[in-house]
């Protein structure tokens, strides 16, 4: 499910955990993770989200947040970002940062 900057902010900001695939719509690895992502989205308890960083309004967002390199996956939880990392992860990796980091 595709997330927008406010929403993201306020979700964080409330201390909601999150996972984001940060993706650009020119971007060939981003269109080959997605589905990999958006797979994994339906069948864990987290809510997981992608947002398109060539987006209008995403873009400053984004940097604030670090991102450098599109598709970077981050995690947060409690207010603060707890996990991070560009490029493709597999649908194992994904289920890793879920198990490990989010729900400690």
């Amino acid at each position: 499910m595709e997330i927008t900057s406010e929403e993201l902010k306020s979700k964080i900001e409330s201390g909601e955990s999150v996972m984001v695939a940060f993706t650009a719509s020119f971007c060939g690895p981003c269109k080959m993770y997605k589905p990999t992502f958006n797979k994994l989205a339906e069948s864990v308890e987290i809510p997981m989200y992608t947002m398109s960083v060539d987006e209008f309004g995403n873009q400053d967002y984004a940097v604030q947040l670090g991102i450098r390199a599109v598709p970077t996956t981050k995690a947060f939880n409690n207010g603060g970002e707890v996990f991070s990392k560009p490029g493709m992860m597999s649908e194992n990796e994904l289920k890793s940062v879920i198990n490990n980091v989010i729900n400690g």
